[in-house]
């Protein structure tokens, strides 16, 4: 499916916001383990999961090559409008720190929780994902919800089912678009992404979502 058949942007209040990214990162987000205290969001465009992730308490950066996204997320400030029943408020204010950069090159650190939503196939998928790994703290979680090309004709009764539970939910949730470029046609397949993980980040979770995406999740060891 093409990205470019979304609305075009929309200023929407962040509890109001969803689309396939949110829709297959949001589980991931309970699994963040309690001790985690900073989180790192590569890519991280205007802002919505940085804001997610200080929602849960977390010391965070958000880094991203456009500096028309980092205003855009800058001017949104720390807001948190998400909490649910399974997000308790953070005991102090929400702290956000976006940085304008290439995040492959950046000297960053390491982080309790590294995410990275929709950044994958905007790079070469094993540099990339071994970036990523890089970036994860001992003892931290790597967060990833993924684009990549379906693999035909294996794949084509799970992507006409996708069309119609797509429509479901854009009918009562609206497409909210996050005004970033998209790099579509991926370049890699999810074939390719989970041929790749054993390899570059091993113990890794992969997990095929039905809505045109894919997660995948990796500890690394405490020691």
């Amino acid at each position: 499916m093409s990205e470019q058949t979304a609305e075009a942007p929309k200023e929407r209040p962040d509890h109001q916001r969803w689309n396939y990214n949110i829709h297959s990162m949001s589980p991931l987000l309970g699994t963040i383990p309690d001790a985690a205290r900073t989180a790192l969001d590569v890519g991280c465009g205007e802002g919505y999961l940085a804001r997610r992730l200080a929602a849960r308490g977390l010391e965070v950066t958000g880094i991203d090559a456009d500096p028309a996204a980092i205003a855009r997320a800058r001017a949104q400030g720390h807001t948190v409008e998400l909490l649910t029943s399974t997000e308790e408020e953070p005991a102090e204010s929400p702290s956000i720190t976006y940085k304008v950069g290439d995040a492959m090159t950046a000297d960053l650190g390491t982080y309790d929780v590294v995410t990275a939503s929709a950044v994958l196939h905007h790079l070469d998928l094993e540099q990339g994902l071994a970036r990523l790994r890089d970036l994860v703290a001992p003892g931290g979680r790597l967060l990833v919800v993924g684009m990549a090309r379906s693999n035909w004709p294996q794949d084509l009764p799970r992507d006409v089912w996708a069309t119609f539970v797509d429509k479901f939910h854009r009918l009562f949730r609206g497409y909210w678009d996050h005004g970033c470029d998209c790099t579509w046609p991926a370049p890699h397949s999810f074939a390719d992404v989970r041929d790749a993980a054993p390899r570059i980040v091993p113990g890794s979770v992969y997990t095929r979502d039905l809505l045109w995406r894919y997660t995948l999740t990796w500890d690394r060891p405490a020691s």
